[in-house]
C-alpha cells in the first residue's frame, strides 16, 4: 500500500511493466493539467574520463527528434500548444525528464515523450548545434559560485575516482568526430527498462493511465542492467582534514565545513541527519548562529545532510561571515566544533526527536496539492531511492527513534573527517592555483596547526552560550477543521473598512485544512520612503537589523511550519504569515509586537557588519548572470517612484549615519495605511479581532487611500527607440544581456487574452529559432511583462556567442519576419488550438489555500478586486476571432511599436558592439531616459 497525506482524495497505484519498468500512475479528477517524468538511474559520475558532460550532453540530444517524431521541435511544440512545460536535468547519479500538459492532450504527449527511450534519432546536425547549446551553458555557470566550489569538492576527491569528474561538458571535453557514436554507445549501454522510472499524473481513471504507460513505455527495451554502484571512497585520511580556500565572483565570505560521514539513506525511517541539522542549523536561543552573530562574526547558517554516490553522506555546515568572522575564521571553527562536542555530551534527546516527529507527521498530514509538473519530476526520482510505499512521505518520515544511530553519526563530525572551505574576494592574487574548468583560484592544503588545536581542544571550550533549543510552543495543539457550511462566498469579501484599513476575509470552502494566510500591506509615505534612493538605502539597513531582531523569536514559529515573512515593498512593508491556524493565533500578534519593539539603538554593535552587508548584496548584483541583471532591469526603468538603480543605492550608502537608521526608525511607520488578506480555517469575527488588537499595537496616524504614494510607468513612444547600455564590469565575465520590451499599455479583460494567447503562440518558435538553429544564448525566454499595470512583451537572451547589438537585430528579424509570417498565415485550426492552451491556463484550479491566497492577494494590491477574473476572461475567449489576434499583432509588434531595449555588455562583446551600428537613442542614465517620456497613471490607485 502507497501511504498517502489524510486529505489526499487522488488515487495512487504502482505497476511494473512487462520490461520491467516501475511506474507510478496518479489519478487527480479535479486536475486541470496532466504530468509525467521518467528518472534514468544513470547521471554524470558515468561519464568516459575522456568525454567529460556526455551524460548531460545525452539529456540535451534525447529532445532533439526520434525516429516516430524526426521533427526536432516536434516535442516541444506539441507540449507548448497544449499549455504545457518541458525540462529536465542531470544530476550526479540520475537523469530526469518531465513535462506537464493539458488533460486531453496527455496520450499525445506519452507517446512523443516514450519515443525518447525507444529511438532517438542522434542526427548530425542536432548533434553538433546541441553540443554549443551544452557548452553556452557551462559558460552561462563560469560565474556561478555554486558550480564553482562544487567542481573544487570533486577535484579534491582521490585521482582516478569516478567522483573526480567535470559534470557540465564543454566543446573542450565534447567536441570529436566520434561524440555521435559515443552518444549512440551511452544510450544503449545505460538507458534501459529496468533501471527506469515513470510517473503519470492524469485526469484519467488509473486503468486508462496504466493502459498508456503499457502501450507507450513496454517498448522500451529491458537489457537487465545492474544500476551503477560505486564502492570506492573518494575520500580517505589522505584528502579529508583539508582546508581548500578561493575566491568567489560575488564578494561574500563563507566558511563552509563539509563533514564525510556514514551514508544515511539505509537510516530514512530514523533519520539521524534530520535530527542533528535540526540542532546545528537553528536560529532560536542558545542557538550556535545567535552566538555567531552576538560575536559579530556570522550573519547566516544552515546545515543539512546529503547523500553521495550511494556509499556515503556529507554533512554541510554553511555560514555566512562578517568581515571580522573571516579574520577569525578559527574561533568560528572552535564555535561550530564546540557545539558538536556539546551534542556529543549531552546525547541524542528523545523530546527533541518527538518534536521534529510531530511537526513532519503534521507536514504530511496536511500535505496540500503541489504543480502537477514539478510534483511528478520530485517523485520519479524519489523511487530510485525509497520502496514504493514509502515514495509520498519519505521526507516527512521520522518512526524510529534510534539514539545510537544519532550518536554514531555526531561521534562521525570531527576534524578528520573534514573538507574545510574558506572563500573571500580578499584572497585575491594570493592562492597561486587556476581551476581548471572554470578558473577559480584556489589553494589547498592540510589543516595546519592553528585548525587542529581548535578540534583538538573544543570538548573543553564549549562556550557557555550555547545549549539545546528550547521547548517549541508553536507546535498545533488542534488541528480542527471549521465544519463546511453552505453559503460561504465563494471570493473574499471586504469585512472592515476604515479610513485606515481595508480587511478583506474569506473562510476556506475548498481545501478543508487547519491552515490560515493571512497578507498584509502596511503603506507610508514618511521619511520620504519611494521618493528618494537615499531613503531606500537606509530602508535596507533597517530591515537587515528589524530581521535580527525578529529572528529567534519567528525561528521557532518556522519549525513548526509558520512561514513568516517581512519584506520591503514598492511603497511600504509587507508581512506575509502562513501555517497551522491554532499556531498563527498564538504567533502573529506577538510577531507585530516584537516588530513595535525594534530600536536599532540595541544592535548598534552590528551597524558596521550590516552596512557591509547591504554594500556587498548591491554590489553583487553587478555580478548576478547578465540576463538577471537586465530583467530586474526593467521595472526599474519603467516606472516612477520607488525604483532605484544599484549604482545610485551604493553612492547613496557612502552618505549614510546610525543616525539616520533610528531617525528613519522612529518614523517610518508613524503614519500608514493598512490592507490585509485573510483566508482560511478561521471565521470573520476571529480575523477582525487580529487586526483590532495589531493597529491598537501599531498606534499609527492615518494615511489615506488617495496619500498613498503614485508609482507611476513610464510611457514610450512611437517615434525612437531608447536604449539603456551598461558595461558589465566582471572581467571574466564572458556573457551579454539583452532584453527587447515591446509596451502594449493597460490591458482590459479581452486584450489581456490577446496577449496570452500571443504568447503562447510565439514562446516556442523563438526558443527554437534563436537558442536551437541560431544558437545565440542558452537563456533565451519571450515573457509576457506587466509593470505595474502596463501590458508588454519581453524577448530576453544571454548570449555568450554574439554582442548585444547582433543579437537585438536577430530578436526583431524574428518578429518581423518569422513571428509575422506564422502568425498571419495561420490556420483558423491551429489558432483554435492555441486559445484552447489559454483556456487550460485559465481552468487550472487553486492547488492549495496558499495558491488561491496569492491569486486573490494580486487582486487586492492591484485595487481591481476582479476576483473572478479567470471566469470572467472564459467567457470572452471563445468569442476571440484570429483576425482580432492578427490586427493586434500587427499594431503592437509590427506598425506602431513602443520599443525599450537594454544591453549589459560583457568585456568580450564590446569591440563588436561599438562596431555594430545601432539608430537606437542610447542612454547611460535612468535619470535622463524617464525625463524623456511621459508617465501613465498609477493604475494600481486609481
Amino acid at each position: 500500500m502507497i501511504h498517502k497525506s489524510t486529505i489526499d482524495k487522488r488515487t495512487f497505484k504502482s505497476i511494473t511493466l512487462s520490461n520491467s519498468l516501475l511506474c507510478l500512475l496518479i489519478s487527480d479528477p479535479e486536475t486541470e493539467k496532466s504530468a509525467a517524468a521518467l528518472n534514468v538511474d544513470v547521471g554524470s559520475l558515468e561519464d568516459p574520463v575522456d568525454r567529460m558532460g556526455l551524460a548531460h550532453f545525452c539529456e540535451h540530444m534525447l529532445f532533439m527528434g526520434t525516429d516516430k517524431y524526426p521533427n526536432e521541435n516536434e516535442y516541444q511544440q506539441y507540449i507548448s500548444k497544449n499549455a504545457g512545460s518541458t525540462n529536465a536535468f542531470t544530476s550526479e547519479l540520475n537523469t530526469n525528464f518531465f513535462f506537464s500538459v493539458a488533460n486531453q492532450a496527455l496520450e499525445g504527449a506519452l507517446d512523443r515523450f516514450a519515443q525518447f527511450f525507444i529511438s532517438p534519432l542522434f542526427s548530425d546536425s542536432c548533434t553538433e548545434r546541441e553540443m554549443k547549446a551544452v557548452d553556452s551553458e557551462y559558460n552561462m555557470n563560469l560565474q556561478n559560485d555554486f558550480w564553482r566550489k562544487f567542481q573544487l569538492f570533486h577535484n579534491a576527491s582521490l585521482p582516478g575516482s569516478q567522483y573526480n569528474k567535470f559534470m557540465i561538458g564543454n566543446l573542450k571535453t565534447l567536441q570529436f568526430e566520434d561524440t555521435r557514436a559515443r552518444l549512440q554507445e551511452f544510450h544503449k549501454r545505460y538507458y534501459s527498462a529496468n533501471v527506469m522510472k515513470l510517473v503519470i499524473y492524469g485526469q484519467q481513471p488509473i486503468e486508462i493511465l496504466e493502459g498508456w504507460a503499457q502501450t507507450y513505455f513496454e517498448a522500451i527495451q529491458n537489457k537487465n542492467l545492474m544500476p551503477p554502484s560505486y564502492n570506492v571512497m573518494p575520500f580517505d585520511q589522505t584528502n579529508l582534514g583539508q582546508l581548500i580556500k578561493y575566491v568567489p565572483i560575488k564578494n561574500q565570505d563563507h566558511l563552509e565545513l563539509i563533514y564525510i560521514i556514514d551514508n544515511l539513506y539505509p537510516q530514512y525511517r530514523s533519520c539521524p541527519g534530520k535530527y542533528l541539522s535540526h540542532l546545528i542549523g537553528h536560529e532560536g536561543e542558545n542557538s550556535l548562529l545567535s552566538l555567531l552573530i552576538k560575536e559579530d562574526l556570522a550573519q547566516e547558517l544552515s546545515a543539512g545532510p546529503s547523500n553521495t554516490m550511494k556509499l556515503f553522506s556529507e554533512m554541510s555546515i554553511r555560514i555566512k561571515l562578517t568581515q571580522k568572522g573571516l579574520q577569525q575564521y578559527q574561533k568560528v571553527i572552535q564555535y561550530v566544533q564546540g557545539y558538536i562536542e556539546l551534542l556529543k555530551q549531552k546525547g541524542p534527546q528523545e523530546w527533541i526527536f518527538k518534536e521534529i516527529q510531530a511537526i513532519k507527521k503534521l507536514e504530511f498530514d496536511f500535505l496540500e496539492k503541489g504543480d502537477p509538473f514539478n510534483y511528478v519530476c520530485t517523485l520519479a526520482s524519489r523511487m530510485q531511492l525509497y520502496p514504493i510505499e514509502d515514495v509520498l512521505r519519505s521526507p516527512y518520515l521520522m518512526e524510529e527513534y534510534q539514539p545510537e544511530q544519532i550518536q554514531k553519526i555526531t561521534n562521525q563530525l570531527t576534524g578528520d573527517r573534514l573538507i574545510m572551505f574558506l572563500s573571500s574576494q580578499n584572497y585575491q592574487n594570493q592562492l597561486g592555483n587556476k581551476e581548471e574548468y572554470f578558473g577559480t583560484e584556489y589553494s589547498q592544503t592540510k589543516f595546519l596547526d592553528d585548525i587542529t588545536t581548535v578540534f583538538n581542544n573544543a570538548a573543553n571550550n564549549i562556550s557557555p552560550q550555547l545549549n539545546l533549543p528550547p521547548q517549541n510552543i508553536y507546535i498545533p495543539e488542534h488541528t480542527n477543521v471549521l465544519p463546511l457550511q453552505n453559503g460561504l462566498p465563494q471570493f473574499p469579501q471586504l469585512i472592515l473598512q476604515t479610513e485606515q484599513t481595508d480587511l478583506w476575509f474569506k473562510q476556506d470552502d475548498r481545501f478543508q485544512v487547519p491552515k490560515t494566510v493571512i497578507q498584509l500591506r502596511i503603506n507610508t509615505i514618511e521619511t520620504g520612503y519611494g521618493k528618494l534612493s537615499k531613503t531606500e538605502a537606509i530602508a535596507k539597513i533597517w530591515q537587515a537589523l528589524l530581521k535580527n531582531h525578529v529572528r529567534e523569536f519567528n525561528y521557532l514559529a518556522e519549525m513548526a511550519k509558520i512561514d513568516a515573512s517581512l519584506q520591503l515593498a514598492a511603497n511600504g512593508l509587507e508581512i506575509s504569515i502562513s501555517g497551522f491556524s491554532d499556531s498563527i493565533s498564538r504567533f502573529v500578534i506577538g510577531m507585530f509586537q516584537k516588530i513595535i519593539s525594534f530600536k536599532p539603538e540595541d544592535y548598534q554593535d552590528l551597524y558596521e557588519s550590516t552596512f557591509v552587508k547591504i554594500t556587498q548584496e548591491l554590489e553583487n548584483f553587478k555580478r548576478s548572470q547578465p540576463y538577471q541583471q537586465v530583467h530586474s532591469l526593467i521595472s526599474v526603468l519603467l516606472r516612477e517612484g520607488s525604483s532605484f538603480e544599484t549604482q545610485e543605492l551604493l553612492d547613496q550608502l557612502t552618505n549614510i549615519t546610525f543616525n539616520d537608521v533610528i531617525h528613519f526608525s522612529n518614523n517610518f511607520l508613524k503614519r500608514c495605511r493598512f490592507e490585509w488578506l485573510i483566508m482560511g480555517n478561521l471565521v470573520k469575527e476571529e480575523a477582525i479581532q487580529i487586526v483590532e488588537k495589531s493597529l491598537d499595537l501599531f498606534k499609527a496616524k492615518t494615511l489615506k487611500y488617495e496619500q498613498v504614494l503614485q508609482i507611476r510607468p513610464v510611457m514610450l513612444n512611437q517615434k525612437e527607440i531608447c536604449n539603456y547600455t551598461y558595461d558589465l564590469t566582471e572581467p571574466t565575465e564572458t556573457n551579454s544581456g539583452i532584453v527587447v520590451h515591446y509596451q502594449i499599455g493597460k490591458p482590459d479583460l479581452r486584450t489581456q487574452l490577446y496577449n496570452d494567447i500571443l504568447q503562447t503562440i510565439m514562446k516556442t518558435p523563438f526558443f527554437a529559432q534563436l537558442r536551437t538553429t541560431e544558437q545565440l544564448g542558452y537563456a533565451v525566454f519571450s515573457l509576457l511583462s506587466d509593470v505595474r499595470g502596463v501590458s508588454g512583451f519581453t524577448f530576453l537572451i544571454q548570449s555568450n556567442a554574439k554582442c548585444p547589438n547582433y543579437v537585438q537585430d536577430r530578436i526583431r528579424t524574428f518578429i518581423n519576419e518569422n513571428l509575422n509570417k506564422l502568425i498571419t498565415e495561420m490556420s483558423e485550426q491551429d489558432f483554435e488550438q492555441f486559445k484552447s492552451s489559454v483556456k487550460v491556463q485559465l481552468q487550472e484550479k487553486d492547488y492549495s489555500l496558499i495558491k488561491e491566497s496569492a491569486r486573490m492577494w494580486n487582486e487586492v494590491q492591484k485595487h481591481q478586486r476582479l476576483f473572478d477574473r479567470r471566469l470572467q476572461q472564459l467567457n470572452i475567449l471563445d468569442d476571440i476571432k484570429l483576425s482580432e489576434v492578427q490586427q493586434y499583432f500587427r499594431t503592437h509588434l509590427i506598425e506602431q511599436t513602443k520599443q525599450f531595449e537594454i544591453h549589459a555588455v560583457s568585456p568580450t562583446h564590446k569591440k563588436d558592439q561599438e562596431d555594430i551600428k545601432s539608430d537606437s537613442l542610447v542612454f547611460s542614465s535612468s535619470e535622463k531616459f524617464k525625463k524623456k517620456q511621459g508617465l501613465y497613471p498609477d493604475y494600481y490607485y486609481q
